[in-house]
């Protein structure tokens, strides 16, 4: 670049010459003078970046629980972790190394990976709200940029999306429940499922039941509301209940507790119905079992999506989830509670059972209501 007409300022005065005001016409002196003003700024823009810890995912995500274990709820604590493993899941599989990676891209390509797994709109919706939520807690730890946490755009629900009428075919039921006696009699998984579908519990409810609460004899259940013992129920005391039990369901109780229930140590205050070697059961271990069970090839050692069994990741249990067929507890509860209504149980009494309230019923669980009402309406016609 040529210098011609440039008069170097004061303090690039070399040594021994005559300093020589800067001539305020001269434009080399103005672009650099001018420049100097945002110097400072980026400066420090690039001081703040460079100087983020390299924190590796899983620790970031860790610390993150850790912090927020007592100012959330245990329900909400467990999906933060369910979602966030996921999110330490994509650093590995994407070589990620360490939390400040992160951008808006890379949150982008998280996103279209969890849509690759074909989950429902809300709970692609939860999963986002909740990397929202870890993303601003990394902004605020200065291990994140701020304000990245705006890039994540969620996604809108309609009514229909806010609603899940998944459920399991009445045959689904029946072809599993068949497999389960045959080949899991009386194990956790059979245990669990064959209360579900008989009672159309939620996992709350499953979670919730002691030994104790079970009377065989008179075959029936006691739910109870025990959230100062870590089991509450979604509705209060009001979800307090007794559920009657038919005789093939209390057969399959009471051989699961005499063999394959894992006892608790004798000092736990309570004994939980359903355990697994760590305790009480979770949440997430329910719902593992209800993705692991309801995947076809586990009962028909056949793929109805065209996979190679060998070779689908889906068949390890851990991934069951990724299953398009596996479904979660929920399509099992409103299975249940569909067919009860088929089987002309009244609606209050059915109420009072599944602890769902009769316009609920009405709207999300009577398939055949809106047919009953145009035959209803049919007789009218000739009224016209």
């Amino acid at each position: 670049m040529g210098t011609e007409g440039f008069e170097p300022p004061r303090s690039l005065t070399l040594a021994g010459s005559s300093p020589r005001a800067p001539n305020p016409a001269s434009p080399g002196l103005l672009v650099l003078c001018r420049a100097s003003r945002f110097l400072p700024a980026i400066r420090s823009q690039n001081t703040m970046t460079n100087s983020a810890p390299n924190i590796e995912p899983d620790i970031a995500v860790s610390d993150f629980l850790k912090e927020r274990k007592g100012e959330v709820s245990e329900s909400s604590h467990r999906n933060y972790k369910y979602t966030l493993e996921l999110v330490v899941q994509y650093c590995e599989e994407n070589n990620i190394e360490y939390i400040n990676e992160l951008n808006g891209y890379i949150l982008k390509k998280w996103k279209l990976w969890r849509q690759q797994h074909e989950i429902n709109k809300t709970t692609l919706k939860n999963n986002l709200s909740t990397l929202r939520v870890f993303i601003k807690w990394c902004e605020n730890a200065e291990l994140l940029p701020p304000n990245l946490h705006e890039k994540i755009t969620l996604p809108d629900l309609s009514d229909s999306d806010q609603t899940d009428d998944t459920m399991l075919s009445p045959e689904r039921v029946e072809h599993t429940l068949a497999y389960l006696e045959k080949f899991e009699y009386a194990t956790l998984r059979h245990a669990m499922f064959q209360f579900i579908w008989h009672t159309g519990a939620r996992m709350g409810t499953i979670r919730s039941i002691d030994v104790d609460d079970y009377y065989p004899k008179r075959q029936y259940v006691e739910i109870r509301h025990r959230p100062e013992t870590g089991t509450p129920l979604k509705n209060g005391e009001k979800a307090e209940r007794q559920v009657n039990l038919n005789s093939d369901t209390c057969d399959v109780l009471d051989d699961y507790i005499e063999i394959q229930r894992k006892p608790l140590p004798e000092d736990t205050r309570r004994k939980a119905l359903f355990t697994t070697g760590h305790g009480r059961i979770s949440k997430t271990t329910i719902r593992k079992n209800m993705y692991a069970i309801t995947r076809p090839c586990h009962v028909t050692n056949e793929c109805p999506h065209g996979r190679n069994i060998d070779e689908c990741e889906a068949t390890r249990y851990p991934l069951a989830s990724r299953c398009p067929s596996s479904m979660s507890p929920h399509p099992l509860r409103r299975a249940s509670l569909t067919y009860h209504i088929e089987q002309d149980w009244p609606k209050d009494k059915l109420s009072e059972r599944g602890n769902v309230s009769v316009s609920v019923l009405n709207k999300h669980y009577d398939e055949s209501r809106e047919e009953k009402n145009r035959m209803n309406r049919r007789g009218y016609l000739d009224n016209l």
